[in-house]
């Protein structure tokens, strides 16, 4: 067995908690971000016995080469290839994942991925399953919530996964001596959807009207919302920008676009219109999920973290 990964989706917390599944329990962990490092260094890594003659982990995070994006790190995929058809046993675990619903087919490195390696796919959860994904994962950790309850927390926290996710976690914490969720405790410490701020927010970031950057981002310190929820929902305002960029630039009409991504066509014309080039788009997003790692990993404070990235863009 090779033990190598393959994990990839649309949702960055879906991700995460697949690979955190993979290498639970092993206190070696090295992290890569291909989108700047080499795979060739992961690699060599992976090929090193531990000092410790512990099992590695290596995980290879931004896989952007298995995808169409453009990269500009000169990756040795022929080293990967050799490592991915050796016969011998990996002792070391290998994972790369990449935050993309859809991998490059044409590309000789990711059929050979797929016929020699364990492949996990995330599919994005639709909105239509959301309320029931939110019964499960309160069931999962032994709560109860009935399907009114669950439907009004999706309305009133929003749909985005990884919110949704932050969100449970700090129910979890909260109702510690009773396992009911009522709707009475959603109103008392959920934090309520912040769509509206957070498209304008966006627009001033696309626009660059910093008057208008500032201005919505001291509002939302004000109310005192939560950074990691102002970084999941801007990154999935970019992701959305991003997705329709791609669909337009092969072709597709604004009506196409609109059925196929089941949103309002305002949303996609705006997003067609925006002055930002793909490559930009993508440097933002990177930017965001980087953001998003280092304050879950607490390598920075979150308000630091964002308070930084809102001054340098």
């Amino acid at each position: 067995m090779n033990n190598v990964y393959l994990v990839y989706g649309s949702d960055y917390s879906l991700v995460k908690r697949e690979i955190d599944k993979i290498i639970d329990g092993i206190e070696d962990v090295a992290k890569y971000d291909l989108s700047v490092d080499k795979i060739d260094d992961l690699l060599n890594d992976a090929s090193c016995t531990s000092i410790f003659k512990t099992r590695k982990a290596l995980v290879g995070e931004n896989a952007l080469f298995l995808t169409s994006s453009i990269t500009n790190v000169n990756h040795d995929l022929d080293y990967l290839n050799r490592y991915l058809l050796s016969d011998k046993t990996h002792e070391n675990i290998v994972i790369l994942s990449v935050i993309s619903d859809k991998l490059d087919e044409r590309k000789k490195i990711v059929k050979n991925l797929k016929n020699n390696s364990k492949v996990v796919y995330k599919e994005a959860i639709e909105q239509k399953n959301l309320t029931k994904f939110v019964m499960n994962e309160f069931k999962n950790e032994g709560y109860n919530i009935d399907y009114k309850t669950a439907s009004y927390f999706v309305d009133y926290v929003g749909d985005n996964v990884d919110i949704l996710l932050s969100e449970i976690n700090k129910m979890i914490i909260y109702k510690d001596s009773s396992h009911d969720i009522l709707i009475e405790d959603i109103n008392d410490i959920c934090c309520k959807v912040i769509k509206d701020n957070i498209f304008e927010l966006c627009n001033g970031i696309i626009q660059k009207d910093y008057k208008k950057i500032f201005e919505i981002y001291n509002d939302l310190m004000i109310l005192n919302e939560e950074p990691v929820k102002i970084i999941a929902l801007l990154g999935k305002q970019f992701s959305f920008i991003y997705q329709v960029k791609l669909l337009f630039n092969d072709g597709e009409s604004q009506k196409d676009i609109s059925s196929k991504l089941k949103v309002h066509p305002y949303r996609v014309k705006l997003a067609i219109e925006t002055n930002y080039k793909i490559k930009d788009i993508e440097e933002m997003i990177k930017k965001l999920h980087q953001l998003d790692y280092d304050i879950k990993s607490g390598a920075i404070d979150k308000n630091t973290g964002l308070d930084n990235f809102i001054l340098h863009i």
